[in-house]
């Protein structure tokens, strides 16, 4: 309800008023979050599961190469996609837009990185930190607009409406493409940060984010 807030002069207080518009948003908008959250690390932790099963380790000892990233990484957003889908079937197309756009961009970068780490351990004048580092540098800026590129091609293929551009928060999202890669080389630090912990919980975000998308 709007307030008056003055004395002669009548005036009204819309704070009061944008306070509760923004509960009720919240509040319509919780039961949508929960639903995305929820499929999102079900999605997430499915393929742990069997993982920790084959490789007859607890979860938190799972061994990652390629494949088990790109695993873990596609449940995680194909679960919090679905689970957006279901939940709000108007925006079902949006949503599944979003998750192409999150599985390139969580595989493209991580899959051009590992080459160049396959490359830079096959040929020895490339095998030294300087040309590591900055081929990683390169592979995720490349890898992020191939992703894009690639995402916007196949949701659009006859290019009706204007493509999906990267965004900050993409790029922080790219942090799991960075952290992939310091899992695959087995550098050091990786082990020390415990850096294969922290990866499930950022495909999870990308699969919350993916399921969110209006």
């Amino acid at each position: 309800m709007l307030t008056p807030v003055s004395g002669n002069k009548v005036e009204y207080d819309i704070r009061t008023y944008r306070y509760h518009r923004t509960v009720s948003s919240q509040k319509s908008e919780a039961p949508l979050k929960c639903k995305v959250a929820a499929g999102s690390v079900a999605a997430t932790l499915l393929p742990m599961v069997l993982l920790a099963k084959k490789q007859n380790v607890k979860l938190h000892k799972i061994k990652y190469g390629v494949k088990e990233l790109l695993l873990v990484g596609t449940c995680a957003i194909a679960g919090g996609t679905a689970a957006g889908m279901i939940a709000e079937k108007e925006y079902a197309k949006q949503k599944l837009n979003e998750g192409v756009f999150q599985f390139m961009n969580a595989t493209v970068p991580t899959l051009i990185c590992g080459g160049i780490f396959e490359l830079s351990n096959k040929v020895k004048n490339l095998n030294n930190n300087a040309f590591k580092i900055v081929g990683t540098l390169a592979g995720l800026f490349a890898g992020m607009h191939i992703a894009a590129a690639l995402s916007n091609k196949i949701n659009d293929p006859q290019d009706k409406v204007p493509d999906r551009k990267l965004t900050i928060k993409d790029s922080i999202a790219n942090i799991d493409d960075a952290l992939g890669v310091l899992v695959l080389t087995r550098v050091p630090i990786a082990a020390k940060l415990h850096v294969d912990k922290i990866l499930p919980v950022i495909f999870s975000w990308c699969g919350y984010r993916a399921g969110m998308s209006n």
